[in-house]
């Protein structure tokens, strides 16, 4: 009968660092401005914008909380409440018709004060925050305007700005933003 080997694990000290153990919060959890993280005796702090949610919107920028955007949602965006991030990221009637959910023709007749529908609102609120999450990391609008119109492998060569107008394609934009936060290069 064979006999079975010991397997013996490296130790593991205290004042070895880890990432999990390196997040220092300066203030209880949810309620911090910014977070400090240790690594290898070097330490590096981040700030957490505060400001609600959302980059061109004004009502989700001057949101409390993700329940105040629920609300803000099922009452509707109106047409002028998108009308920055529409001209921002140059969206034809198409492209705002296939955001919103509806057809161009009804895009063609909205004015200023017409409701976009709970599908749109939703998919505009998303758009918004992956504008803002996108200018937290490049910067400013124009770096990441520069990013969504170029090609990207990571999208299967894609500009992300031709993804965002859908559901999926909006995650995957999301998600690529994600992987450059973390120094990922797409």
């Amino acid at each position: 009968m064979a006999t079975k080997k010991t397997k013996f694990y490296r130790e593991v000290h205290s004042e070895e660092e880890n990432i999990v153990s390196d997040l220092q919060y300066e203030a209880p959890y949810g309620s911090a401005t910014s977070f400090k993280v240790k690594r290898s005796g070097h330490s590096k702090s981040y700030h957490i914008p505060s400001g609600g949610y959302g980059y061109f919107v004004s009502s989700f920028t001057k949101a409390g909380s993700m329940a105040e955007v629920g609300e803000l949602l099922d009452q509707n965006l109106l047409s002028e409440d998108i009308s920055a991030i529409v001209d921002f990221l140059d969206f034809k009637i198409q492209d705002i018709a296939k955001a919103a959910s509806v057809s161009p023709s009804t895009v063609s007749r909205w004015d200023n004060k017409s409701p976009i529908g709970t599908p749109g609102s939703y998919q505009f609120f998303k758009i918004d925050e992956v504008i803002k999450k996108g200018v937290d990391l490049f910067g400013n609008t124009a770096y990441l305007k520069q990013w969504l119109d170029s090609p990207n492998m990571a999208l299967g060569n894609d500009a992300p700005i031709k993804l965002i107008t859908s559901m999926i394609g909006l995650e995957l934009v999301d998600e690529a933003l994600d992987a450059l936060h973390f120094g990922n290069v797409m």
